[in-house]
């Protein structure tokens, strides 16, 4: 109440644009109390002063409301000191003008007129406390008028109505009492505002040190994936290209053990990636049509070398009712699978490992499908099983030595399938063996499209000739055999500029691109392909790039790119995705040439746009 009017002044625009929205959000309510108060004062005095009091009420609080329009509207704005000063000089008015009404009861309503003009001050300063409480200046403003009426009646009735002066007095010191309550609660409504205003930005401050932080991990964790990536795309490229060689056994065990040895590191790095990914509500699942069951055959037919290697029978049976196409996510599905499957293998010396597919219902009563890895391993103890889809758990100590591994495949796997909100479940008898159920909610898929994907159409065409936008030699050089044994010819870009200059000069079927490159990185360079007119807008371009994460697939996509292939590069997978998109974006033209072609009697294209897994395998061994 007694703040200093200067420091009232240097009240923040926060808190005159807050208190502007709140006396604009009680107008209404502000306007039928008056109507009310001129009722009420109306039937206790009588005359036309009421009516008056309500007219001059009326303008006041439109001034209010056009005074303080500008702060609602843009509440960031920097106040100027007119602005304060109008701001103030209106809410210390309409104060004056509002409680007003107190006088005239008080005056002329006798006792009871006095009772309930006290009553109505009161209660408005109350009102004026919690809603001016964000600018000292205005609260100040709004509740001086009041308490002057407040201390000022009883003295004035006392000085020129003949007021008994123990009555007044009375009334007086019940005043005073009134507002030393109301300057406590006023002290500590600040003190509680100030806490909280303190708290909303040291939450605000962690959140954004913590975003900061999570987005230095990112950082760090995309730098730290290209890293490893590039030159573990040598080191794998290497393991195959040996394999081509003749090789005596014992160089040929080396190979194997340099491709475990890719592999664990790949597996560690996927897995680290994914555990990141979840943690920070990140990883995402998609919703597309595809063949399920083709999708499950592979996923077991990758395990098929390493289970035979041990001597271990692996199967794979659907019931005859499972669907070939549903909608979902294949990646995960298959990558949930593969981690069960890889498990097994791991921790199965003899006997054998069954994956079944049937459909069912989940704990919600919806259809499902429900997939099992059963195994006769060594089986799960009952305290391992309670911490098994913890992250970094491994069973005990002598099993994670002798298996290795980092314990987030089963982690990742549960926490994938809750994402599609189906479960992952496990049951076992330690020394017996065990069984990963995982049930997977699903809808079947929109048409057949799903299912034709799968089937092979042969296409003939002709050797594909493809430009290869990558600035390291390596990697070029890996790319250039890899796709050697399909008979294509490629042309190099050592950057996306030059990438762009040769794909304008001659026409590629094919483009693969590099994401970090100099002059122009894979980004831009498709943007600008895409954005040129000519065969640039429908060619195939494939993102070929250590930077596997999430974002920055998305952000291939988003430029244009029709695949995105991380490295480090199977071959496979290389070479069927570009006969893939290939065929997707040749499929019409050879469709609509093919009669013309023939009347030409032109050769017959070399290789085919649809090559059976087999065959991709037996190219790159």
């Amino acid at each position: 109440m007694t703040q200093n009017w200067s420091e009232a002044m240097d009240t923040q625009a926060a808190g005159f644009a807050e208190v502007g929205l709140n006396r604009a959000k009680e107008l209404k309510t502000r306007l039928a109390v008056a109507v009310f108060l001129t009722l009420a004062c109306f039937f206790i005095v009588g005359g036309y002063e009421p009516f008056v009091w309500l007219a001059i009420v009326v303008i006041g609080q439109a001034l209010d409301w056009f005074t303080f329009k500008p702060l609602r509207l843009n509440p960031e704005q920097v106040v100027s000191r007119a602005r304060k000063i109008g701001c103030v000089a209106i809410v210390t008015i309409n104060a004056f003008v509002y409680t007003s009404v107190a006088a005239i009861l008080w005056a002329e309503g006798g006792e009871a007129g006095r009772i309930f003009a006290t009553l109505i001050i009161c209660g408005a300063l109350l009102h004026s406390t919690l809603h001016a409480a964000r600018s000292t200046a205005l609260l100040a403003a709004s509740t001086v008028p009041m308490c002057l009426y407040l201390i000022g009646l009883p003295i004035a009735s006392w000085l020129y109505f003949k007021m008994e002066a123990a009555t007044s007095a009375v009334i007086l010191i019940g005043s005073l009492v009134y507002l030393a309550h109301l300057a406590i609660i006023i002290r500590r409504s600040f003190e509680f505002t100030d806490q909280l205003v303190r708290a909303n930005d040291e939450a605000q401050d962690q959140k954004t040190r913590a975003e900061s932080a999570s987005q230095t991990k990112s950082d760090f964790l995309a730098t730290v994936t290209h890293e490893i990536r590039t030159p573990m795309n040598a080191v794998m490229a290497s393991a195959i290209l040996l394999r081509r060689t003749k090789l005596t056994k014992a160089q040929s065990e080396h190979v194997d053990m340099l491709n475990d040895a890719v592999d664990t590191l790949l597996a560690l790095l996927n897995d680290v990636l994914d555990m990141s990914k979840i943690e920070a509500g990140k990883m995402t699942v998609e919703r597309v049509d595809f063949p399920v069951i083709d999708e499950l055959q592979a996923a077991v037919r990758i395990w098929d070398p390493r289970a035979s290697d041990k001597n271990l029978s692996l199967r794979f049976e659907a019931s005859a009712d499972f669907p070939t196409a549903i909608k979902g996510d294949p990646l995960r599905i298959r990558q949930i699978l593969f981690n069960l499957i890889s498990n097994a293998v791991k921790f199965t010396e003899t006997g054998s490992i069954n994956v079944s597919a049937r459909t069912g219902l989940d704990a919600k009563g919806r259809r499902a499908m429900v997939l099992e890895v059963t195994d006769t391993g060594c089986g799960i103890s009952a305290i391992t099983l309670s911490r098994l889809f913890a992250e970094f758990e491994q069973g005990n100590q002598m099993i994670a030595r002798k298996k290795g591994g980092t314990g987030l495949g089963l982690a990742i796997s549960r926490r994938l399938a809750e994402l599609m909100d189906g479960s992952l479940d496990v049951r076992s008898t330690e020394g017996e063996g065990s069984v990963f159920t995982v049930t997977l909610p699903y809808e079947l898929a929109d048409s057949q499209s799903a299912q034709d994907e799968a089937e092979d159409i042969e296409l003939e065409v002709r050797p594909l000739r493809i430009l290869v936008a990558e600035d390291h030699p390596t990697n070029q050089k890996i790319v250039s055999l890899f796709l050697s044994t399909m008979g294509w010819s490629l042309a190099m870009a050592n950057d996306g500029l030059e990438a762009l200059e040769m794909a304008a000069l001659e026409e590629f079927d094919a483009i693969l691109m590099d994401m970090q490159m100099p002059n122009m990185d894979g980004l831009e360079a498709t943007r600008r392909l895409r954005a040129t007119a000519g065969y640039t807008q429908h060619v195939p371009i494939i993102a070929l790039t250590a930077n596997a994460m999430d974002h920055h697939r998305a952000a291939f996509m988003e430029a244009g790119a029709d695949a995105f292939v991380p490295k480090p590069l199977d071959p496979n997978v290389l070479i069927q995705t570009i006969l893939t998109c290939a065929k997707a974006s040749m499929a019409d033209v050879t469709h609509t040439n093919a009669q013309a072609n023939a009347q030409a009697n032109e050769p017959a294209f070399a290789a085919s746009l649809s090559v059976p897994a087999w065959q991709l395998d037996q190219s790159i061994a």
